[in-house]
């Protein structure tokens, strides 16, 4: 999963993708590859729930 955090219209706004090509996709569609941009890579971790 990815998030894209950029400035649209002086509000920082938030959006999440499932592939790294969705991401790409929006952001050439939007033309927001020369705005303030972050890109955040989320692992999922799946916790460890067996007791010792």
């Amino acid at each position: 999963m990815y998030k894209l955090k950029f400035i649209n219209c002086d509000d920082l706004t938030i959006k999440e993708f499932e592939t790294k090509q969705e991401l790409d996709s929006y952001m050439n569609q939007k033309n927001i590859k020369k705005m303030w941009h972050q890109i955040e890579e989320i692992k999922r971790v799946v916790p460890n729930l067996k007791d010792d």
